[in-house]
């Protein structure tokens, strides 16, 4: 059996919000816009990878994040050549550092959502 990755799905509370931040922040670029059983989604390319969005349900809430890992999705990594030169960049766009860890080379940002955002030095 062969597999391949072919995207991540995550559900937003403010999915326009949402959409502005990847592209600003990450360069996403949106792909496609569908409406699927009467659900928007908007799928985008970020670093190579297939991410699409959606807005939440009514019922649904967002979890706070308490820097500790929790259910359901939790992180988004990408790879970058110089960390320095990325986090400044992406503080510079306005994105909110949660903490850094220079020592293996990776930076956390704060995403929409509570989802963490972690970039690699490789």
């Amino acid at each position: 059996m062969a597999i391949t990755f072919n995207h991540v799905h995550l559900r937003c509370e403010d999915l326009d919000g949402t959409i502005s931040y990847y592209e600003n922040i990450c360069d996403g670029t949106v792909i496609e816009t569908a409406d699927v059983g009467g659900l928007k989604v908007v799928r985008m390319e970020i670093g190579g990878q297939r991410i699409s969005f959606s807005p939440k349900s009514e019922d649904m809430e967002v979890e706070d994040t308490s820097g500790n890992p929790r259910c359901g999705l939790y992180q988004l990594a990408f790879t970058v050549k110089d960390l320095d030169a990325t986090t400044k960049e992406l503080q510079a766009k306005g994105a909110e550092i949660d903490y850094l860890r220079p020592e293996i080379k990776r930076a956390f940002f704060k995403g929409p959502d509570n989802v963490q955002l972690e970039f690699i030095e490789m």
